[in-house]
């Protein structure tokens, strides 16, 4: 499933959330009734007809990327990017709950059991990434994240409810720590390097096609001189000094063609920025099962969470990339959970080794 939202939609979702009434048009155009307050933070009429197309409609306001009003959206969000918001408080049914934890989590080569279960209070941070993929062309996005800052578990979305913004009381939420703040940041940044990349498998699939087109085509260019300077090369009559020349000419066509072929891997080359754009710390009281990990000698306590919000378990966090891929391990000296591709062997020593421990640098060889 692609997991990144068009603009418009999490346009759409923002006003929304901050009391407005929108309505899709069309895929190119929303139109939004603003309250007062939130038409003068934007700096637009209070009825607005938002264009999202590249090619800007009569009567319409530009909302692409590089508009004032997709700047201006930083407004709604204070301190820096920031919101604060919380959730109602339910009643959880703690033992039905917990009779789908063993379903839920599982490790390759550990075991588990869970020790106890209490409802305490936490923060998840929603944020919204935007990234920006360069190459010949331009692909732009934005990537809503949802990070459990106690464990560190992350979902990245894209028809996340819009009852999970609807249900959210702005500005009721505790403010957390600094320190959470930047390490939830990080880590869901982490998350999101490694899922952008994939969601752009097209793009990059379309790049290198014209890559290897465009290549193709210069080759065959330069190859074809240069069979025409070897002919004359091989004809009679030619002089020594008529030989040198063609020669100089022939490694003149090599050089021009790495060149030509250099320059063009260079357009092609792809650079992905990646930023947050905005995020709402979301305050909750929610379930917690503490689960004792076993891996040998070593244990280690754990948080496993019920996310109140999406009314389900959070997956299982990878404590490296933060972006699991399939199966979980634990490692032997400090029971990281990690993914199966992040405890793969090393390539270059086929060494196994646990990538949180050693910040992806392989203990044996260093590579």
């Amino acid at each position: 499933m692609n997991m990144v939202r068009s603009l418009q939609d999490v346009i759409a979702d923002i006003l929304d959330y901050k009391g407005a009434d929108v309505e899709k048009i069309d895929e190119e155009t929303l139109n939004a009734l603003l309250p007062e307050g939130l038409s003068k933070t934007l700096d637009i009429p209070e009825y607005a007809s938002l264009c999202f197309s590249w090619e800007k409609k009569d009567g319409t306001i530009d909302a692409s990327y590089d508009s004032y009003l997709f700047a201006s959206i930083k407004e709604l969000f204070k301190e820096g990017g920031f919101t604060y918001a919380s959730i109602p408080s339910s009643n959880f049914n703690l033992e039905k709950i917990a009779k789908g934890i063993n379903e839920r989590i599982g490790f390759r080569n550990a075991t588990f059991r869970l020790e106890k279960t209490e409802i305490i209070g936490f923060s998840y941070l929603l944020v919204f990434f935007k990234y920006v993929a360069i190459s010949d062309e331009k692909n732009e996005g934005i990537l809503p994240f949802l990070l459990n800052c106690m464990n560190l578990s992350s979902i990245a979305f894209e028809d996340y409810p819009i009852e999970l913004l609807e249900n959210l009381e702005q500005g009721q939420g505790q403010e957390a720590s600094k320190d959470l703040l930047i390490n939830a940041i990080q880590s869901a940044h982490t998350s999101a390097a490694h899922i952008i990349p994939e969601r752009l498998k097209d793009f990059k699939n379309s790049l290198e096609r014209r890559l290897n087109r465009d290549i193709k085509r210069i080759y065959e260019y330069y190859e074809n001189l240069k069979i025409e300077v070897e002919k004359a090369i091989e004809r009679k009559g030619s002089t020594e000094e008529d030989v040198e020349k063609l020669r100089n000419k022939l490694d003149i066509i090599e050089s021009d063609k790495r060149l030509k072929i250099q320059d063009l891997i260079a357009q092609y080359s792809l650079s992905i920025h990646i930023e947050p754009l905005a995020a709402i710390n979301i305050s909750v009281s929610a379930p917690i099962f503490w689960i004792n990990i076993k891996r040998r000698l070593s244990e280690r306590l754990f948080p496993s969470s019920y996310n109140p919000i999406l009314k389900q378990f959070d997956p299982l966090p990878c404590e490296f990339c933060f972006n699991p891929y399939d199966s979980y391990y634990v490692c032997d000296d400090n029971c990281h959970i990690i993914c199966g591709r992040c405890f793969k062997p090393c390539p270059s020593c086929g060494k196994q080794y646990c990538r949180a421990c050693h910040k992806g640098i392989c203990p044996k060889c260093s590579n």
